[in-house]
């Protein structure tokens, strides 16, 4: 029997433990002040605070820097341990790690989203159901078909233009939160990898059977619970048979909840962040 959690909100104010942990926070709706801005550069580790300070745009450096924020305030709930205790580092593939916990950051559009376990393997990845490139959609199409097994084809090649669309994003979630969870990144030819859904993207719905083979395999350690929210396809990939749990929207305040300023206090760089584009 293929498990469909039905009827369920995808996003609340409670779904969460200290453990695990599913986040998403709009930086569409944050305007940071100068103060916001020195808090949260304050509270993240010196060379995340250099890595974001060189982003060209706002844009970029507020998801960037509000990932941070959803890393350490995830581990210092699920350690009980306070942010200056908090240390992450990055591995061969440029991934935030911390021994003994799994954690996963995607963004798209305004929408930064985590997901966190304390046990469990664990990818991200959210993509807007929207193509805007600048190529037409047939010739976007042509080029990118060859990232995908001729299953995955025939399945994204049917319907109308929308429908194609959404079923190439739902694909290409699918594929990167595996290979973010692998930690392979798109290295690996992702023509081997088969993708089989089992029923089709709903809103307020978390699907959970989609089948992943590779070179023909069933690879039955390997759960994908996709969710549908607005015109966004979110995908959280697992090791194991875990549950899924909902997403909470989270805001600023509760992120900076129990944070701690470990840095000193650097008014030019907020002035700088404060002092770029929006966006290009």
């Amino acid at each position: 029997m293929h498990f469909i959690s039905k009827k369920i909100a995808l996003y609340n104010s409670t779904m969460s433990t200290s453990n695990r942990a599913r986040w998403v926070f709009d930086c569409g709706n944050w305007f940071p002040s100068e103060n916001d801005w020195s808090i949260a550069s304050r509270s993240i580790q010196p060379e995340e605070k250099e890595r974001i300070g060189r982003f060209v745009f706002k844009q970029d450096a507020k998801r960037s820097i509000i990932g941070q924020l959803m890393i350490r305030k995830f581990l210092s709930e699920a350690t009980h341990l306070p942010w200056s205790k908090i240390k992450t580092k990055r591995d061969q593939n440029n991934k935030p790690i911390m021994e003994g916990f799994n954690f996963n950051i995607s963004h798209d559009g305004n929408l930064v989203v985590l997901a966190g376990e304390k046990e469990t393997i664990v990818g991200i990845d959210i993509m807007r159901n929207c193509y805007n490139g600048g190529k037409s959609l047939n010739e976007f199409f042509r080029l990118m078909h060859r990232n995908f097994h001729i299953n995955e084809w025939r399945y994204i090649n049917k319907g109308t233009d929308t429908e194609k669309t959404n079923s190439f994003y739902r694909f290409w979630c699918l594929k990167e939160s595996y290979v973010k969870a692998t930690g392979t990144g798109l290295t690996i030819d992702l023509k081997k990898i088969c993708f089989i859904p089992k029923s089709e993207l709903m809103k307020d719905v978390i699907l959970s059977d989609t089948e992943l083979f590779i070179d023909g395999k069933l690879m039955a350690d390997w759960k994908f619970h996709e969710y549908l929210f607005d015109n966004h396809t979110i995908t959280v990939c697992v090791k194991g048979p875990i549950t899924p749990i909902k997403f909470k929207f989270i805001n600023f305040q509760d992120l900076i909840s129990n944070a701690e300023m470990i840095l000193e206090e650097d008014k030019n760089y907020c002035k700088l962040f404060l002092s770029k584009e929006e966006k290009p």
